[in-house]
Order: C-alpha cells, then structure tokens, then sequence
C-alpha cells in the first residue's frame, strides 16, 4: 500500500472515529448531568470510588488487549493469515483464564478494601457491594471481548468501531432516564443495567468479527504455547507500565477519597467526564495511527513509521488546545450550564484535568512506536519507575497537608518528564532524532500553547463572569487557537494541504447548491 493510500485511509478512518467521539460526546455529557441529578452528589461518588477499585485491575484489560493487537496487526502487516487464526483462539483461552484469575483477586482484596479501609457513608454500604460485584462481572466480559475489539481495530473497520459505540452510549442515555423513574436504589439498578450493556455489546461483537474476518472462529483447543508465552512476556512488561499509570489514577482516587471523602470524588469523577469526552475526541488521532506505525514498522519502514509518529504526536497537542483554552477560560460558566449545581472545586479539577490529559497525550504516539518494535523490556522498566513515584508523592503530599489539587500537579509534571523516557528509548531502537522531534514538534506546540491563551484572556479580563462572555469568548478562543495552531503549528506543506482540503469541501458545498 501507497503512502498516498495509508493517508487516505488514516484520514477515512480518523473521520469515522470522529462522527463516533461527536455523538458520544454529546450524549456523554448529557448523561453525566442525568446522572448527577439521578443519583446525587453522594451516590455519584461512591459510584466513582468502587468503580475505581476494578478500575485499578483493568490495566489487566489494557495490558492484553494492547498486546493481541501490536501481534494481530504486526502479522497483518506481513501478511501472515495463517498465524492470524492460532493467534486469536490462543488470545481468547488466556483471557478466560486471566478473567477467572483477576475475578479471585478482586473478590479477596476489592471486598476486603471496600468494607474495611473505604471512606463511604453510612447506610451505603450494601449498594457499594452491588457496585463492586457488578464492576467485577463487567470487567470480565470486557477481558474476554477484548481480542474482538483488537481485531476491529488492527484490521481498520474503524466504521462499525464508531456506529456501535454510538450505540454504547445511547443505551447508557436510556439507562439514565430508566432509574430517574426508578423509586428504589438506583445506584444498584444503574450497575445492573451497566452489566446488561456490556454483555449485549459483546455478543454484537463476536458476531460481527465471526461474520467479516477469517481468523475469528474460536476454538477452545488452540492454546498455541510459543505465541501464549511470547504474549505473556509481552503483556507482562505492558503490565508492570499499564500497573504504575493505574495507580497514578485509580490509586490516587482511592487516596482522596480516604484523605477527603466521597464529595471530592464526584467532583473528581465530574471533571474527568468533559475530560474523557475531549481526550478520547483527541486520541481518534493516536487510534487511527496506531495500525500504520505498527504496520509501517513490520513491513521494514521505520523512516516512514517514525515520520507518522512524529506529526501524531504535534497533531495531538494542538487539538488538545483547541478545547483546552475555551474550557480553561470559562469552567466555572460551562459546569454551571453543565449540572446546574457544581460541586465543590470542580471547576478546578476540571482545569488541572485537562492539562493532565495533555500531559498523557503528547506521548501516545511515541509509545505506540516502541511497541511496534516490540522490545519494550528496558522502557517498560524506565517508565514503570517514573509513573510509579506518583502514588507515593501524593500520599505523602497528602499526608503533610497538601491541597487535594496537589495531585494533578504531581500527575503532570511526571508525565510530562517520561517523554524524555521515551527518546532515550526509541534512540536505542531505531534512527530517531530527538532534535528533529524538538523543532518539527516540541517548538511549534510551545508557540501554539503560548499565544493561544493570549486574546482569551484579554477578553475575560474586559467581559463580566456570565453567558454572554461564555458564548463570546468560547467562540473567540476557538477561532483563534484554531489562527493559531494553523500559523505558528503548522508546516507550510501542511496548510498548503489543509486549505486544499478545504477548498475541495466548499467546492463540492456551493456545487450542490
């Protein structure tokens, strides 16, 4: 394939990822605010603390999911059909055993912690368990249908990836307008029903694989032993990496919420939820690079992987900046049109939120090319290091008194030093230049991050607090980040092929009128 072709087709399916992140999104939101009102600011953040428990033990999820996908799309890439089908039965036998395993361990450990050292309100108690134990089953359908989500997306059907998370997300709107007519627990109905979508999308989607791809029929006798074992070393150092960033997250929620309660959890849960809309907006970018950087790779083009690597990597800072400057100016207005009722520093974490999400982002691509070459044993290591002093700094900033916001400033001073991991990494694996990622990427993202703030905040120092300056000055920062990121973010052979790109589009608008 042309690398006219693999641009088209990045471009096709990064379009498809984002009609998909447009509606779930919307409806995202909307359901955040249902939800709030549905269950309260207490329910909603017990929701968000024992939630975290299984989140802690979904690294698990990632970890293998990401492997069976660098090896499905590695032997896409070489054109090994035959390996496809051992590959994927061998997939599904190890994530039914890795179910069972991590199902064990949470029942132990997850009940032990939630009864015993979780800070939740009396008379909760019972509905927290339901949360538990229904997180739990979820958690195990999502282990054992992640080799058919890793096959979707190796093979690029990044269409039906978006019409069924769509899908997804309307079930959960029904869901939320289900348990406002509920007069009974609804914390409890909501989990139940949460269990009901997952299993329902799952079968959807062994159906659907089972239908379009050769190497999807399952057979419980393939358990090839070299490829389980090359998977397992695989995963196993993803884990320990996949183990440090879940801690840095789902751990330092646990810690807030033994520190400060179960309010700041909800504000924390709020702030991620316009967060995780924008992030995964943004990371359609790294979703539909990531097969031709692993592809690129395995076919012996690392020039041209690097290359991809590189403009995802600047591509994904600026369109982070587009969202991060109108949501940063006016949180306070847009949480209030939001919920209605803001929690406590909301508005707060929802700032710090979006430049910890930026701080994650700016490297995705950079990780997604130390994996396609597959040995990651030394940064695994290196970065396992790094996001683990996370945790600790917290508590022990927690400890001495810190602010509960002293966490996200931790989260993304870290974050932002394991770059400087990854090109020492990916220096040591192949011809990467550092200073060519500084001046092609790093330079034009700092230039955009600066002057992008510049006229939204002479607005809000002039405009009163309000809707008027909401919609104002959203629309202005909007526009001229946007100026900016095409000015001072963009190449010449890049604006050159944006306004073509527009051109065609306007074209083709005033033809059909």
């Amino acid at each position: 394939m042309s690398i006219t072709e693999n641009n088209k087709r990045i471009a096709k399916n990064t379009l498809a990822l984002y009609f998909r992140t447009f509606i779930t999104m919307i409806v995202g939101l909307y359901t955040g605010r249902v939800m709030l009102q549905a269950l309260g600011v207490e329910n909603y953040g017990i929701n968000a603390v024992v939630g975290g428990i299984v989140g802690m033990s979904s690294l698990i999820t990632g970890t293998m999911s990401a492997a069976i996908s660098r090896y499905v799309t590695c032997a896409l890439g070489k054109k090994e059909n035959g390996q496809l089908k051992t590959m994927f039965s061998t997939s599904i036998n190890a994530q039914i055993v890795m179910a069972m395993i991590v199902a064990l361990v949470l029942e132990i450990v997850g009940v032990w912690f939630l009864n015993n050292e979780a800070n939740i309100p009396e008379g909760r108690m019972e509905a927290a368990n339901w949360v538990l134990q229904c997180s739990i089953v979820t958690l195990m359908i999502s282990l054992i249908s992640s080799p058919f989500n890793a096959l979707i997306i190796a093979h690029e059907r990044m269409a039906i990836y978006a019409y069924m998370s769509v899908v997804d997300v309307t079930l959960k709107l029904a869901i939320c307008f289900v348990i406002m007519a509920y007069g009974g627990d609804r914390l409890v109905l909501l989990v139940v029903l949460q269990v009901v979508v997952a299993f329902s999308m799952s079968i959807f989607y062994g159906y659907y694989c089972g239908r379009n791809f050769d190497d999807a029929h399952y057979s419980p006798r393939i358990l090839d032993k070299s490829l389980m074992k090359e998977l397992s070393m695989f995963s196993g150092w993803n884990l320990i990496n996949n183990g440090a960033y879940v801690f840095a997250t789902q751990g330092v929620n646990m810690l807030v919420n033994v520190f400060f309660g179960v309010v700041y959890n909800a504000s924390r849960s709020i702030a991620m939820t316009v967060n995780g809309a924008v992030q995964g907006f943004v990371s359609n970018f790294t979703v539909a690079f990531s097969p031709q950087i692993t592809k690129s790779y395995a076919a012996g083009d690392a020039a041209y992987a690097v290359h991809l690597a590189n403009r995802g990597t600047k591509f994904t800072w600026l369109m982070m900046y587009v969202f991060i400057v109108p949501v940063c100016m006016e949180a306070e207005t847009l949480l209030r049109l939001w919920l209605g009722e803001v929690p406590e520093l909301a508005p707060l974490f929802l700032r710090f939120a979006m430049f910890e999400s930026l701080a994650v982002s700016s490297g995705q691509t950079l990780f997604k090319l130390i994996q396609a070459d597959g040995h990651i044993k030394n940064y695994t290591i290196c970065a396992a290091i790094t996001a683990g002093l996370i945790f600790p700094l917290v508590w022990l900033a927690f400890y001495a008194g810190a602010p509960v916001w002293a966490a996200y400033l931790i989260f993304i001073i870290d974050f932002l030093l394991l770059n400087i991991v990854r090109f020492y990494v990916l220096r040591r694996l192949m011809a990467f230049s550092v200073r060519i990622f500084l001046k092609e990427c790093i330079v034009p993202c700092m230039i955009v991050s600066i002057t992008s703030f510049i006229l939204p905040v002479m607005v809000a120092y002039y405009m009163e607090e309000g809707i008027i300056r909401f919609f104002v000055n959203g629309t202005i920062s909007v526009v001229w980040t946007c100026t900016c990121c095409v000015l001072f973010g963009l190449t010449k052979s890049e604006r050159a092929f944006f306004g073509d790109k527009a051109y065609s589009i306007l074209k083709k608008i005033t033809c059909c009128k």
